[in-house]
């Protein structure tokens, strides 16, 4: 597989440098169908048994993670004839290059009604519910072995998680009113089987590595077999693991029962320092440290993997006002400022968040990859046009050139209604393998994964992705009919119908070629809108155009701390030439004359000329900017303290500015000033240093600038907060009745303020958040895209 990367050298051209890994990111490979090796997976399955700290360095008899003889009093030989089997199956649905479908007669599943999804539901919080049973139990194994503070918080946090739907003294779920038969077994086994093998195949997209990928399909092929030996009998699981942590505690009590014998100290100076010896104590693995962080890590990231895989089943809120009455959509676009991708998604349970960090972005790529192929494969009733009752998955795809930002015409799309609960099933789990969750659940894995590849030289290769802006919105029929008729809050929308989906996300490749979208006639009316100042960042290609504009212009310009300077030169140049002129003019004049004119005196032309000269080179000093130091001036560089300074001097429009300053503000050390300075981060500690931000921000300027405004209901009533998409920024959400931890809010938008310069644009003051504080949101009311001014 190394032979496959790309050779390091100097002296290479533009293009053949894109292709080098960047540093600190790993190395690349392109995508091949895998061949995993079945007999190496079998040995993974038995790592407990003996692992390979180094080359002929194994140890042997180590704790068994996701084991499960003792919830189905199964011998080892079967459950390893169980996990085999699960194994075999993966690797099969890994090297092959078919579209992985459904398994199931459609009766079994029934129709997308509310009858449906409840039983959906029921499903997948019993999937969640074994999976922390498998989480408890690792988090178990790894408190006893490790003796990290976290593992005990884990343990503790997983086990409130079951006692809130279980009862110990009864040993039954509370108030549940779910059934059991033979037919939700082979409904609850046919999800783990599609779940693990999407899981698996967005894992091969998006990172190789012979080591790592065996382990990681092991590892699912382990969890697969478990979960389903769980949900034979939940409440008795639920029990049995609580008892495993009963037993480790009196074990790890007794253990430092004994090490109270051989401390030296009095037993009451011993219990005073009790915690802080527990402390000291440190790891408890012995030589094998890594064995336990490795299987941590793997087993914690998978299982958070198949969580978010399924989380979107379980109803989360049960005052909703249906199991089938939801929309759900993704996106992903791009900045033309940083050329990052940026992913936002909203939820079924209506949180929206969004994240702009490449690999989240990179693994959002993957999981949509394999998602298409999905989705171009499903079954198609022909009669889903006269059905009542659908649910609906409709995509939009296009891949960018890197080079030039310009839409290749290989544009995907489409929209397939679901007439059955198994078709919407195989529609539904890769689609929330793009969610933002997922994706920076298994951006998470991959660097902890890389990490560890450096210690121990396991390589691991990231898959090179194509550069895509996509979207993609499930919906039910409930939702549709309500929809054109539902009276949205004022102001706020879903993310489905915001401009970042309808015109950033795709553009309008399908109505234009690339060769149109490019053609002299539609850049000169760009670039008169521009002259005109009728810009707007909504739209792809004008924001594309002005942005690298933009750009071309910022990169010219050198940004301090507290100044922007901007070379100047034919105006300040040009304005000391004519001022010479002027000069050598009046005294041309003045020789000339001589004493021909009677009752003239030829130095008074001179005087009158160098006034005149000083008073033109005093207004070409003032009426760009404030202050123009004469060292400056004539060096032909002006420094703008303010963005009604930066705009005079370079005529770049303020709002395309401001949002190139926004994105850029966490990369720069430039320092802001007011009176609209609230969103920038770095602000400056004197009230008369820093860049003057005078100049109000509008909505689509913040939302390119990285702050996408959601309209909230809060303790404080209605109001706006900020979801961060800046350059580098990780998944950041807001939910219903969660908290809010971001960097600015705007608690009044019922009484809108006026900006002097444009009076028909409501302005809404901001309010920085005080750090380390929270902010209660009670609901999410949508993306707040209004043309309004935030200062």
């Amino acid at each position: 597989m190394s032979s496959m990367l790309p050779p390091l050298a100097s002296g290479t051209s533009k293009a053949a440098r894109l292709d080098l890994p960047e540093i600190g990111l790993g190395r690349w490979t392109p995508y091949v169908v895998p061949q995993l090796d079945i007999d190496k997976v079998y040995k993974a399955l038995d790592s407990h048994k003996s692992f390979e700290l180094q080359e002929g360095y194994v140890i042997h008899d180590l704790p068994k993670f996701a084991g499960f003889t003792d919830y189905g009093n199964l011998t080892e030989d079967v459950e390893l004839s169980l996990c085999r089997e699960e194994a075999r199956r993966l690797v099969q649905i890994a090297n092959s290059v078919d579209s992985v479908k459904m398994q199931g007669r459609d009766d079994l599943f029934g129709l997308p009604t509310q009858e449906g999804y409840l039983k959906l539901h029921q499903l997948g919080r019993k999937f969640i519910q074994t999976l922390r049973i498998c989480l408890h139990d690792a988090a178990v194994i790894q408190a006893e072995s490790g003796n990290d503070e976290a593992d005990y918080e884990r343990c503790n946090d997983v086990r409130s998680k079951l006692l809130r739907d279980f009862d110990p003294m009864t040993g039954q779920e509370r108030y549940s009113a779910e059934t059991d038969d033979e037919n939700r077994r082979k409904y609850y086994h046919a999800l783990v089987n599609y779940t693990t093998a999407i899981l698996v195949r967005v894992i091969l997209q998006a990172v190789r590595g012979e080591y790592w990928i065996t382990s990681i399909v092991a590892i699912v092929a382990r969890l697969a077999a478990k979960v389903k030996i769980l949900g034979n009998d939940l409440p008795q699981a639920v029990m049995q693991t609580l008892q495993k942590a009963n037993d480790t505690r009196i074990r790890i009590t007794q253990q430092e029962d004994r090490y109270e014998q051989y401390s030296l100290k009095k037993p009451e100076q011993y219990l005073e320092e009790k915690r802080k010896l527990q402390a000291s104590l440190g790891s408890r693995a012995g030589q094998a440290g890594k064995y336990f962080i490795q299987m941590g890590v793997l087993y914690n990231a998978v299982i958070g993997m198949l969580y978010e895989s399924i989380a979107g089943f379980a109803i989360s809120n049960m005052l909703a006002s249906g199991t089938d009455d939801f929309e759900s959509s993704v996106a992903i676009y791009e900045s033309f400022i940083t050329n990052e991708q940026i992913i936002i998604c909203q939820q079924r349970d209506g949180s929206i968040g969004a994240a702009s960090e490449a690999g989240i972005t990179r693994a959002s790529t993957a999981g949509f990859e394999v998602c298409r192929k999905i989705w171009e494969g499903l079954d198609r009733d022909s009669r889903s046009e006269n059905k009542l009752v659908w649910t609906s998955i409709q995509w939009k795809w296009s891949q960018v050139n890197e080079e030039t930002d310009a839409l290749l015409p290989n544009n995907r799309q489409d929209t397939v209604k679901l007439c059955s609960m198994k078709s919407v099933i195989a529609a539904t789990v890769p689609y929330s393998m793009i969610s933002g969750t997922f994706a920076a659940s298994l951006d998470s894995l991959v660097e902890l994964v890389r990490f560890a590849s450096a210690e121990d030289g396991s390589p691991l290769f990231l898959v090179k992705q194509p550069k895509i802006i996509c979207t993609a919105i499930l919906r039910t029929s409930k939702y549709e009919t309500r929809r054109p008729g539902q009276v949205r809050e004022d102001g706020a929308c879903p993310v489905s119908e915001s401009f970042l989906i309808r015109k950033r996300a795709f553009a309008n490749s399908l109505s234009r070629t690339t060769e149109e979208l490019h053609t002299p006639r539609l850049i000169e009316t760009i670039m008169k809108n521009n002259m005109k100042g009728r810009i707007t960042l909504r739209d792809r290609e004008q924001s594309k155009e002005v942005l690298k504009d933009g750009m071309k212009m910022l990169n010219q310009w050198v940004i301090g701390d507290d100044v922007i300077t901007v070379p100047y030169k034919r105006y300040a140049w040009g304005s000391i030439a004519l001022a010479t002129l002027l000069v050598s003019g009046g005294l041309a004049v003045g020789f000339s004359v001589g004493d021909r004119i009677p009752g003239v005196d030829p130095s008074n032309i001179s005087a009158y000329c160098w006034v005149v000269t000083a008073f033109i080179l005093l207004m070409a000093k003032a009426i760009r900017v404030e202050s123009w130091p004469w060292s400056s001036f004539l060096r032909g560089n002006v420094p703008c303290r303010s963005i009604s300074e930066v705009v005079a001097v370079t005529g770049i429009n303020p709002q395309v500015l401001l949002a190139i300053l926004l994105r850029l503000d966490n990369r720069m050390h430039l320092r802001t000033r007011g009176p609209f300075n609230t969103l920038f981060r770095h602000k400056s500690p004197d009230a008369q240093g820093g860049l003057s931000i005078d100049v109000p921000i509008k909505t689509a300027t913040a939302i390119e600038g990285g702050f996408i405004p959601i309209k909230v209901l809060s303790d404080w009533g209605t109001g706006l907060v900020f979801i961060n998409t800046h350059s580098w920024a990780s998944y950041n959400s807001i939910a219903d009745s969660g908290t809010y931890r971001g960097h600015a809010i705007c608690p009044d938008i019922d009484h809108p303020y006026y900006w002097a310069a444009d009076e028909r644009t409501p302005c809404f003051r901001l309010s920085n958040i005080k750090e380390n504080s929270k902010v209660f949101i009670s609901r999410v009311l949508g993306v707040f895209e209004q043309d309004y001014y935030f200062y």
